[in-house]
Formats: structure tokens, C-alpha cells, sequence
């Protein structure tokens, strides 16, 4: 079990402390907000990971080409935690956000936000492009495998709890627990800087990026490989990262040409709120369509943009009405998909209803088992880890 603390920081907090990773090229050129003839604002907010990621990188380039080509001046905020990304979109601060599976947690009410300062979000996603993720080792760190990572130091992500699921789920791959490795807390930015000096033996990552291709332009790394179709080794996958499969890349950090190997594929979407606008919505996924052109091949990862490339189907949180209607209109919205939408639509107005009550009926300590217990007896479906597992890994700091 990871061992960090669990403290919830106020949400009003969070986003003022979010706000110091602002960034942007070019100055707001109104603050009326009133959109334009492309039917956009002057201005939009959006949050994600730090820069120097590749999920930065990809999203810079298609602000930039919003801002070059339909006028709109993006901003992106920047922050290196899960709940500092989600915060600020919650409270208003920002109008998208890009960050990992906390966009499925909040929606769920799991982990951090099963407290009475959060609770089930009603989120949307807006554009789900595909990304790559995985284990990184030094060449002579004495790691092949996932058994090889048996008391190396490992790295407990502060405040990520959707990434320590991942490292666990790495670790039960190879037949390994949190209790088989020396623990690091340590956050995501600081990960290349603790891998070279020693502080860590791997680090988790989208293999693409300028960060991870500077690390690998002066050590000799390796990707840890999926190899492995044994089911049993992934039993524990869809509790932890239901929204993840295995997929081949070649062309990551580090890899010779004709190198490949099976990581992580999942998206990390651009998300927003329910109520966001559904003609905002639908105008921005037609500038990011119709804009591809200027932000092809900026990034390794920029054309998992593309409108054929996109996820359409709906796994785990549903998509923005704005979004479905330019699916619809585009031909690749089918009644399956408007299904299972539809379902994870009503789930959310279920918990939504249902959370005041459960937190008035449990104390601190059981609120989250209560609100687990809730779902397995209403929903009765997917959503949550299973009755009586725990996360420690939530350390929301910053």
C-alpha cells in the first residue's frame, strides 16, 4: 500500500495556486468574453501538465493554431498534480482542462474526491486524442522486466493517484506489490531529474516529448515491454485503469529505428464541465478539426488529434452534447454510441442526486466505503474499485 497522507486542500485554494503556472504567448484582447464570429470567446483558459510534457506540447500547438487561425487567445494553465489541474475547472478559474484519470475520478466521486468538498462532478469530454504511456529504466540500472523492479526504488507520484494506479498495476504485472519496492515519493516534473541522479530506478511517462527526448539524447534508456497476454498478469487492471489498454509504439525516447515496444494507450482528454455551452463546445471541436493542418507534425503526438484518430466511444465519463453534435454531424456518431453516452449521462445524475445523502448519513472515515457501498447496490455497474480496497496516494500538496 502506498504510504503518503491523503489531505484535501479547499478547492477556491487550489485553483489561486494553479493559477501561478498561467501561461500563454500573446494577451487577452478583451474581457468581455463575448464570442466571435466563429462562435468562440476571445478568450479561453485551459489547464494541464507542466511544460516540457508531451501532453503540454500537443496542447500548446493547438492553442497556438486557435490563436494564429481563428483569433482565440488560449491560455494554459500548468500544474504537476491531478486535483491542481481539475480544481481550477470546477471553480470556474479555467474553461477546459487536459488531465489524467481524475477526470474519471471526479466524475465518480473516487479516491481525493470521495470527500465533502468534492464529490461526483458533472464533467464532459470534449476531444479524447490517444497517447502512449509507460515505464522508463536506464540501460544500466540492471531492469529487463517488471520482476526486475523487486526493491528498486520506485516512484510514488505525489498527489496522482491516477498514475500510482498505473505503477501498481505495473508492479502486479510483474508479480509485484508497493510492499516489494522501496517507496520514493517524488512529484511528476521532478521524475527525469530523480531518475538521473539515482533517486528513482524508473519513471513513468508518455514516451513522446521534448523532456523525456532531452533525458534520453544523454542516457541510454529503455522502455519496459507488455509482453505477456497471460490474462492473469492484468487482473488487476480494471479496477485500477479501466479506461487503459496495451498497445505496440515505436518512435519513442530512446527507441532505435525498427524498435518497439507494448506500453500503455489510453486518452487523456480535454474535458469541461456539463453546463459549458453546447454551441462553445461544438464551435471549438470544429476549430480543432478544421485547424489539423497548422498543428500537424508539430508534436510527435499531434496527429492522434486528427478527427479519424480521436476516441468516439464513451468508456468511462461521456461526451459534451457540442462534441456529439459534430460527430453526428460527421457521420461517425452511431445509436450504439449514443447508448452507452446516454448511460454514463443518467449515472452521473444518479450519484449527483444521491452524494448530499450519503454524506449526511457517514462520518470522515466512512464516507468513501459508504459511497462505494451506494453504487454497488444502485448502479449496479462499473465505476469504482471494488468494495474494501483503499488508495493512499493522494498527498495533494502545493
Amino acid at each position: 500500500m502506498i504510504r503518503t497522507s491523503g489531505r484535501i486542500p479547499r478547492l477556491a485554494t487550489l485553483g489561486a495556486a494553479a493559477a501561478l503556472g498561467l501561461s500563454g504567448c500573446t494577451p487577452a484582447t478583451s474581457d468581455d468574453g463575448r464570442a466571435g464570429a466563429n462562435g468562440l470567446p476571445q478568450q479561453l483558459v485551459w489547464s494541464t501538465y507542466n511544460v516540457g510534457t508531451g501532453t503540454y506540447n500537443d496542447l500548446a500547438a493547438v492553442a497556438n493554431a486557435l490563436t494564429g487561425e481563428e483569433g482565440v487567445q488560449v491560455r494554459l494553465m500548468t500544474a504537476d498534480t491531478g486535483i491542481g489541474r481539475l480544481a481550477p475547472l470546477v471553480n470556474g478559474t479555467v474553461d477546459y482542462s487536459r488531465a489524467g484519470d481524475e477526470y474519471y475520478y471526479a466524475y465518480e466521486g473516487l479516491y481525493e474526491f470521495a470527500s465533502p468538498e468534492w464529490g461526483p462532478q458533472d464533467l464532459r469530454m470534449v476531444w479524447a486524442p490517444l497517447g502512449n504511456y509507460g515505464l522508463l529504466v536506464r540501460e544500466d540500472s540492471g531492469i529487463d522486466s517488471y520482476e526486475d523492479l523487486e526493491g528498486k526504488r520506485f516512484p510514488v507520484l505525489t498527489a496522482s493517484t491516477s498514475i500510482n494506479n498505473k505503477m501498481e498495476g505495473f508492479l502486479n504485472y510483474g508479480g509485484l506489490t508497493w510492499d516489494d519496492v522501496e517507496q520514493v515519493p517524488i512529484s511528476y516534473g521532478e521524475q527525469i531529474a530523480g531518475l538521473e541522479s539515482g533517486q528513482i530506478d524508473a519513471l513513468y511517462q508518455n514516451v513522446v516529448g521534448s523532456n523525456i527526448e532531452e533525458l534520453a539524447s544523454t542516457h541510454d534508456v529503455t522502455w519496459l515491454s507488455l509482453d505477456d497476454p497471460d490474462p492473469a498478469r492484468y487482473g488487476t487492471w480494471e479496477e485500477l485503469m479501466p479506461m487503459v489498454t496495451v498497445g505496440e509504439v515505436t518512435g519513442g525516447a530512446g527507441m532505435a529505428e525498427g524498435e518497439s515496444a507494448r506500453v500503455l494507450e489510453y486518452t487523456i482528454p480535454l474535458t469541461t464541465t456539463g453546463e459549458r455551452d453546447a454551441d462553445e463546445v461544438h464551435h471549438l471541436v470544429r476549430a480543432i478539426v478544421e485547424n489539423y493542418e497548422h498543428y500537424a507534425g508539430t508534436t510527435p503526438d499531434a496527429e492522434q488529434f486528427h478527427l479519424e484518430k480521436v476516441l468516439k466511444e464513451p468508456l468511462v465519463v461521456p461526451f459534451h452534447e457540442g462534441t456529439v453534435r459534430y460527430f453526428e454531424e460527421r457521420g461517425v456518431w452511431t445509436e450504439e454510441l449514443e447508448r452507452k453516452n446516454q448511460e454514463l449521462i443518467e449515472r452521473g445524475e444518479r450519484m449527483r442526486e444521491a452524494w448530499p445523502g450519503v454524506v449526511e448519513a457517514s462520518g470522515e472515515e466512512d464516507l468513501a466505503a459508504n459511497w462505494e457501498a451506494w453504487k454497488a447496490t444502485e448502479l449496479n455497474g462499473p465505476g469504482g474499485p471494488a468494495e474494501g480496497t483503499k488508495d493512499e496516494g493522494t498527498d495533494d500538496e502545493d
